[in-house]
């Protein structure tokens, strides 16, 4: 009888934990923000005449949310601009800052989001893409942007073979047609062109990582040449990487798939989606906490390769791994090394601030003691590290 009480009573101990984390820890954390001014008085106070944010959004907008989800659109897209500790959200120029909680307090509906396989939607209103363009990608996203694998949404337009009133000219199968509106259409392009976090808070200031200027120029640019040829867009908004960023990635995509001179070799082992192969022993680099994780760590890898077991993502893989210095046809230096790491840190779902050549210069002299034929172990990384 007593084993019952006591096995009762941590039941309830266990519920009422769990009640404070989920229901009061989130109110303390969420439930009582209000819309506040992008700063305060010295006195902590909103001034009287301060525009205040978030700003509730147009009734079709709210209209639209529900169609948005009801589309499945939230599946692939998730709306959060993560911090710059956790993630390369800014840098990638899907929003001026990291998103906070007071972001969310209007809508009904908070569309997080958990998947990627699209861009991050939380500032898509700031891209500047047009109207037209919007709807041109929601009745058939793979006539604009090459390669795109969203959902085609057809059935929210009616089609025309000529121009009519409130039509919009977009091609299908390599041929013109003229697509006019549905209210639901309408409904989720207003939703979309809402979607700005343009403002800021007393918790949380626009990053310094890039300029403002760069985020809009850049989506004026993407958006510009979409609208102009159609046929000629081939980037999604997923990729769709600041200029510096994108030659980078172009660089180390090449990089890693290339298995002449000049390439890493990564692709062979690693696999083109970056999930490597267990029974061989090779770990995986999509999702691989070893490669969104210390840079130094993965530069020194790159440089003079890994021997030994290592244990990625909670599994066990053991094998050796010849550092880009070792190549058999020939040694990168430190600019392909860098665009090869930041492009695995943002292929495959990952997203990590991009390695530079100087950060991979650095590590290099700080070992240049070190023989090139001599691999490092997790042991004496982890010691470095500990060192350090």
């Amino acid at each position: 009888m007593n084993n019952i009480f006591k096995f009762s009573f941590y039941i309830f101990l266990t519920l009422a934990f769990a009640w404070l984390a989920f229901v009061v820890g989130t109110k303390k954390q969420y439930g009582d923000l209000e819309p506040t001014a992008e700063s305060l008085e010295e006195d902590g106070s909103i001034a009287p005449d301060a525009d205040l944010f978030p700003k509730y959004m147009s009734g079709l907008a709210q209209q639209g949310a529900k169609d948005y989800l009801s589309l499945g659109c939230v599946t692939c897209h998730t709306q959060q601009v993560r911090s710059e500790e956790a993630g390369f959200d800014v840098e990638r120029g899907w929003g001026k800052r990291p998103s906070v909680p007071r972001d969310y307090i209007l809508q009904d509906e908070v569309l997080l989001g958990h998947n990627r396989v699209g861009p991050d939607l939380a500032n898509v209103g700031l891209r500047e893409y047009s109207n037209e363009w919007l709807h041109q990608h929601l009745f058939m996203p793979q006539t604009i942007v090459e390669g795109s694998i969203c959902q085609p949404s057809p059935f929210l337009y009616e089609t025309f073979n000529e121009s009519e009133e409130d039509t919009i000219e977009t091609t299908l199968n390599g041929q013109p047609i003229f697509i006019k509106p549905s209210l639901r259409a309408n409904r989720v392009v207003a939703y979309l062109e809402s979607l700005k976090q343009d403002y800021e808070f007393p918790e949380i200031k626009f990053s310094k990582i890039i300029e403002d200027a760069d985020l809009v120029a850049d989506a004026t640019d993407t958006n510009e040449s979409a609208s102009e040829d159609n046929e000629s867009a081939t980037e999604d908004n997923a990729t769709a990487f600041p200029t510096w960023l994108a030659s980078q990635m172009d660089s180390g995509k090449d990089i890693y798939q290339k298995v002449a001179a000049g390439g890493g070799m990564c692709v062979t082992c690693h696999m083109p989606n970056g999930l490597g192969n267990k029974t061989a022993g090779i770990p995986p680099l999509a999702g691989s906490d070893w490669v969104l994780g210390d840079k130094e760590r993965l530069i020194k890898i790159s440089i003079h390769g890994l021997l030994g077991e290592i244990e990625v993502n909670g599994e066990k893989y053991n094998g050796a791994m010849n550092g880009f210095g070792q190549t058999l046809v020939s040694p990168l230096n430190d600019n392909q090394i860098s665009d090869v790491l930041t492009y695995i840190r943002n292929e495959w779902g990952n997203s990590a601030p991009a390695v530079s050549a100087e950060e991979v210069a650095a590590v290099r002299d700080a070992n240049k003691d070190r023989p090139i034929t001599q691999m490092w172990t997790v042991a004496e990384l982890e010691k470095n590290s500990t060192s350090d």
